[in-house]
């Protein structure tokens, strides 16, 4: 497989009806897929499969858990522990951890997710925080393969267990540990977590009957017990069977993804660590709140010191680099004149040569014309005669 710039590690199970659309709007960002069903008895994985050869990389199926106490066991530990190996093994730059209900955008309208993505990467971070925007069905109008983006309009925000959202990350050494967060968070030495999150549209319930059917049937009976003793699979606790399972449309708000991306901006995590909430209990809490705002405080302004040091060292490096290269620009200047008098030089040297030649044809010329002559060979017994009296 050639390198992909980002790869999405979904995981799915019975999800046919929304599949496609995901798997349609990761491609169109620009990203690659890579698909971990875990058992499922509809087309999801039909569906999932029309994408063969245009952004799906891979399909794997899970095998059953427990076959001891009932096969088809939902054991979130050990999917997560296969996407830490694949994004290992996959040759990618960036991956991201995702569920087959998740939409994932860029913050900035003008740039695609891969584009957004390899824009974190050229500033220097190597993990990316999402904000959840919990999407709820106002009927039953979603029909499966549908975009949800076109018939939702509403969404809640998060629970507080579910805010930290660091699944995408930069592929380093060795496997991210997903596991000790629940899949909340990669983890890895030298992670540096983006300021600004991208937004994620979530829709995890579409319609009366699909809640219905995903809570009551695939999702709690199927909870791994000592995963749930872990404070695991939360979401679903407050349904009851035979109680309505659609979230309150009331109380959602309505979703501008304009205003959201501003927002984003405006309080991303940066900020959110320079002004924490202060909810003190008392004079002592409030004391409490005021060192541990100003140990934050010395600990970014270290940062920041640290980050000039090392700008300083970059502008250092930088003079040096332009120094070097003026004084290659000087010698090769120097070696370009010199060059231009070597060849004057050469050209005058090829002048006299010229001139030499003529001279020596010419002088060549007038002696044939002298041994050529009458007077030669008439007096040419007297020359010798000369030469025997030796000249006397």
């Amino acid at each position: 497989m050639d390198r992909a710039a980002l790869v999405a590690i979904i995981a799915a199970y019975n999800e046919e009806d929304i599949i496609g659309p995901a798997l349609a709007h990761l491609v169109e960002q620009g990203a690659s897929v890579y698909l971990l069903d875990d058992g499922s008895t509809d087309r999801t994985v039909a569906v999932a499969q029309e994408f063969a050869g245009k952004g799906l990389i891979g399909v794997e199926s899970l095998p059953p858990v427990g076959a001891d106490d009932g096969s088809g066991r939902f054991c979130w530990s050990r999917i997560l522990e296969r996407k830490a190996q694949l994004a290992h093994m996959l040759d990618a730059g960036w991956f991201i951890h995702q569920d087959a209900d998740e939409f994932r955008d860029s913050p900035w309208p003008h740039l695609t997710l891969v584009e957004a993505v390899r824009l974190v990467d050229r500033l220097g971070w190597n993990a990316i925080d999402f904000e959840v925007f919990n999407f709820v069905p106002s009927g039953d109008e979603h029909q499966p393969g549908d975009n949800p983006a076109t018939t939702f309009r509403r969404f809640h925000p998060p629970a507080e267990y579910d805010r930290l959202q660091v699944r995408c990350w930069k592929k380093a050494n060795q496997p991210v540990d997903l596991v000790t967060t629940g899949g909340h968070e990669a983890l890895f030495p030298g992670q540096r977590v983006f300021p600004i999150r991208f937004p994620m549209r979530h829709y995890p319930i579409r319609s009366a009957a699909h809640g219905e059917r995903k809570i009551f049937q695939d999702r709690k009976p199927r909870f791994d017990r000592g995963e749930r003793a872990r404070g695991w699979h939360l979401q679903y606790d407050q349904f009851v069977e035979g109680r309505p399972v659609l979230p309150d449309m009331a109380s959602a708000l309505l979703y501008d993804p304009q205003a959201a991306n501003v927002a984003l901006q405006v309080t991303n995590r940066l900020v959110e660590a320079a002004c924490p909430p202060v909810a003190p209990d008392g004079a002592t809490g409030l004391a409490e709140s005021v060192l541990r705002i100003e140990a934050d405080i010395a600990r970014r302004a270290e940062h920041v010191k640290d980050l000039t040091l090392a700008l300083e060292q970059r502008q250092r490096d930088i003079d040096a680099l332009r120094t070097a290269r003026d004084e290659s620009e000087a010698r090769l200047k120097e070696a370009q004149h010199q060059v231009a008098v070597l060849d004057a030089a050469a050209r005058l040297l090829h002048e006299d040569i010229a001139q030499v030649n003529r001279n020596a044809l010419d002088v060549a010329r007038r002696l044939d014309e002298v041994f050529a002559s009458r007077s030669w060979r008439i007096t040419g017994p007297l020359r010798t005669a000369w030469r025997l009296l030796g000249r006397k």
